[in-house]
Protein backbone atom coordinates (compact mmCIF):
# COMPACT_ATOMS: atom_id res chain seq x y z
CA UNK A 1 0.00 0.00 0.00
CA UNK A 2 2.84 2.49 1.05
CA UNK A 3 4.54 1.57 -2.43
CA UNK A 4 1.20 2.55 -4.67
CA UNK A 5 1.23 6.11 -2.20
CA UNK A 6 4.55 6.43 -3.29
CA UNK A 7 3.95 5.68 -6.69
CA UNK A 8 0.95 8.31 -6.90
CA UNK A 9 3.40 11.18 -4.88
CA UNK A 10 6.04 10.73 -7.77
CA UNK A 11 3.30 10.86 -10.25
CA UNK A 12 1.57 13.96 -9.03
CA UNK A 13 5.32 15.74 -8.47
CA UNK A 14 6.22 14.48 -12.15
CA UNK A 15 2.76 16.15 -13.52
CA UNK A 16 2.94 19.33 -11.20
CA UNK A 17 6.93 19.98 -12.75
CA UNK A 18 6.01 19.01 -16.17
CA UNK A 19 2.84 20.93 -16.32
CA UNK A 20 3.78 23.75 -18.53
CA UNK A 21 5.77 22.11 -20.82
CA UNK A 22 2.69 19.43 -21.97
CA UNK A 23 0.52 22.62 -23.03
CA UNK A 24 2.92 23.79 -25.50
CA UNK A 25 4.33 19.55 -26.98
CA UNK A 26 0.39 19.02 -27.31
CA UNK A 27 -0.04 22.15 -29.42
CA UNK A 28 2.89 21.60 -31.13
CA UNK A 29 2.02 18.29 -31.93
CA UNK A 30 -1.74 19.59 -32.81
CA UNK A 31 -0.55 21.78 -35.33
CA UNK A 32 2.19 19.48 -36.98
CA UNK A 33 -0.35 17.09 -37.05
CA UNK A 34 -3.02 19.26 -38.88
CA UNK A 35 -0.38 20.41 -41.79
CA UNK A 36 0.36 16.91 -42.47
CA UNK A 37 -3.24 16.49 -43.21
CA UNK A 38 -3.56 19.47 -45.03
CA UNK A 39 -0.51 18.66 -47.37
CA UNK A 40 -2.17 15.00 -47.55
CA UNK A 41 -5.63 16.55 -48.90
CA UNK A 42 -3.37 18.90 -51.10
CA UNK A 43 -1.66 15.45 -52.56
CA UNK A 44 -4.74 14.27 -53.05
CA UNK A 45 -6.74 17.25 -54.67
CA UNK A 46 -3.78 17.48 -57.18
CA UNK A 47 -3.91 13.67 -58.22
CA UNK A 48 -7.34 13.63 -58.61
CA UNK A 49 -7.36 16.54 -60.79
CA UNK A 50 -4.38 14.91 -62.56
CA UNK A 51 -6.13 11.71 -63.10
CA UNK A 52 -9.42 13.58 -64.40
CA UNK A 53 -7.43 15.51 -66.93
CA UNK A 54 -5.64 12.51 -68.14
CA UNK A 55 -9.19 10.75 -68.80
CA UNK A 56 -9.99 13.91 -70.49
CA UNK A 57 -7.56 13.37 -73.28
CA UNK A 58 -7.37 10.21 -73.67
CA UNK A 59 -11.22 9.75 -74.24
CA UNK A 60 -11.01 13.32 -76.84
CA UNK A 61 -8.20 11.37 -78.72
CA UNK A 62 -9.94 7.75 -78.94
CA UNK A 63 -12.96 9.50 -79.86
CA UNK A 64 -11.85 11.37 -82.71
CA UNK A 65 -9.32 8.49 -84.50
CA UNK A 66 -12.34 6.37 -84.44
CA UNK A 67 -14.66 8.93 -85.62
CA UNK A 68 -11.91 10.62 -88.34
CA UNK A 69 -10.82 7.56 -89.76
CA UNK A 70 -11.83 6.63 -93.21
CA UNK A 71 -10.66 4.78 -96.30
CA UNK A 72 -10.57 6.10 -99.82
CA UNK A 73 -9.33 5.31 -102.98
CA UNK A 74 -6.63 6.79 -104.30
CA UNK A 75 -6.15 7.56 -108.47
CA UNK A 76 -3.76 4.66 -109.10
CA UNK A 77 -6.98 2.53 -107.51
CA UNK A 78 -5.92 1.68 -103.91
CA UNK A 79 -7.36 1.65 -100.91
CA UNK A 80 -5.55 3.76 -98.35
CA UNK A 81 -6.54 4.67 -94.45
CA UNK A 82 -6.17 8.16 -92.79
CA UNK A 83 -7.64 10.64 -90.58
CA UNK A 84 -10.14 13.08 -91.89
CA UNK A 85 -9.93 16.48 -89.53
CA UNK A 86 -13.80 17.02 -91.01
CA UNK A 87 -16.57 15.61 -92.85
CA UNK A 88 -16.21 17.37 -95.30
CA UNK A 89 -12.63 16.75 -96.42
CA UNK A 90 -14.42 13.20 -96.03
CA UNK A 91 -16.48 13.45 -98.68
CA UNK A 92 -14.18 15.33 -100.66
CA UNK A 93 -12.41 11.93 -100.79
CA UNK A 94 -15.10 9.92 -101.14
CA UNK A 95 -14.30 8.34 -97.79
CA UNK A 96 -17.02 6.75 -95.44
CA UNK A 97 -16.28 7.62 -91.86
CA UNK A 98 -18.79 8.69 -88.97
CA UNK A 99 -17.54 12.04 -88.65
CA UNK A 100 -14.51 14.30 -89.12
CA UNK A 101 -11.55 13.99 -86.13
CA UNK A 102 -11.89 17.42 -85.28
CA UNK A 103 -15.84 17.76 -85.30
CA UNK A 104 -15.60 14.37 -83.09
CA UNK A 105 -13.25 16.02 -80.82
CA UNK A 106 -15.15 18.88 -79.68
CA UNK A 107 -18.10 17.01 -79.56
CA UNK A 108 -16.58 14.82 -76.80
CA UNK A 109 -14.57 17.62 -75.41
CA UNK A 110 -18.22 19.35 -74.83
CA UNK A 111 -20.03 16.54 -73.20
CA UNK A 112 -17.04 16.34 -71.16
CA UNK A 113 -16.10 19.49 -70.38
CA UNK A 114 -18.46 19.84 -67.11
CA UNK A 115 -17.00 17.54 -65.08
CA UNK A 116 -14.01 18.52 -65.45
CA UNK A 117 -14.58 22.20 -65.28
CA UNK A 118 -15.96 21.37 -62.00
CA UNK A 119 -12.93 20.71 -60.18
CA UNK A 120 -10.53 22.80 -62.30
CA UNK A 121 -10.54 27.13 -62.55
CA UNK A 122 -9.62 27.16 -66.34
CA UNK A 123 -8.72 24.90 -69.14
CA UNK A 124 -6.77 24.70 -72.79
CA UNK A 125 -6.61 22.49 -75.36
CA UNK A 126 -4.57 22.26 -77.91
CA UNK A 127 -5.50 19.78 -80.87
CA UNK A 128 -2.98 18.22 -83.20
CA UNK A 129 -0.01 19.90 -81.94
CA UNK A 130 -1.67 23.68 -83.37
CA UNK A 131 -3.45 21.83 -85.94
CA UNK A 132 -0.39 20.49 -87.82
CA UNK A 133 -2.62 19.06 -91.09
CA UNK A 134 0.45 16.37 -91.52
CA UNK A 135 -0.86 15.06 -88.19
CA UNK A 136 -3.94 13.94 -90.02
CA UNK A 137 -2.14 12.53 -93.24
CA UNK A 138 -0.21 10.08 -90.81
CA UNK A 139 -3.05 9.10 -89.57
CA UNK A 140 -1.97 10.49 -86.13
CA UNK A 141 -4.62 12.30 -83.47
CA UNK A 142 -3.03 14.60 -80.71
CA UNK A 143 -4.54 16.27 -77.96
CA UNK A 144 -2.85 18.07 -74.96
CA UNK A 145 -5.12 19.18 -71.89
CA UNK A 146 -3.78 21.85 -69.76
CA UNK A 147 -5.77 23.10 -66.70
CA UNK A 148 -5.24 25.32 -63.38
CA UNK A 149 -6.71 25.07 -60.53
CA UNK A 150 -6.43 27.41 -57.46
CA UNK A 151 -6.03 25.89 -53.91
CA UNK A 152 -5.31 27.05 -50.36
CA UNK A 153 -2.37 25.39 -48.62
CA UNK A 154 -1.51 26.85 -45.18
CA UNK A 155 -3.85 30.58 -45.40
CA UNK A 156 -1.61 30.94 -49.02
CA UNK A 157 -3.47 30.53 -52.45
CA UNK A 158 -1.43 28.42 -54.58
CA UNK A 159 -1.79 27.90 -58.52
CA UNK A 160 -1.66 24.11 -59.30
CA UNK A 161 -0.84 23.27 -63.12
CA UNK A 162 -1.33 20.20 -65.19
CA UNK A 163 -0.32 19.62 -69.26
CA UNK A 164 -1.63 15.78 -70.47
CA UNK A 165 -0.90 14.91 -73.60
CA UNK A 166 -2.44 11.75 -75.57
CA UNK A 167 -2.13 10.63 -78.91
CA UNK A 168 -3.47 7.43 -80.78
CA UNK A 169 -2.92 6.78 -84.67
CA UNK A 170 -4.83 4.76 -87.19
CA UNK A 171 -3.16 0.97 -88.35
CA UNK A 172 -2.53 1.33 -91.47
Amino acid sequence: MTMMIHGRAILHRFIADEQGTILPAALFFWICMAGFVSLLLLIEQADLTEMKTQQTADLIVRGARYAGEGVYVTKSGEEKRRLFATTEEGQHYKAELIRGAREEAEILLRYNQAGLLSTVDSMRIDHQKGEQGSLYYQGIYHVAVEVKKQTDLFGRNTELKFRRTAQAEIEH
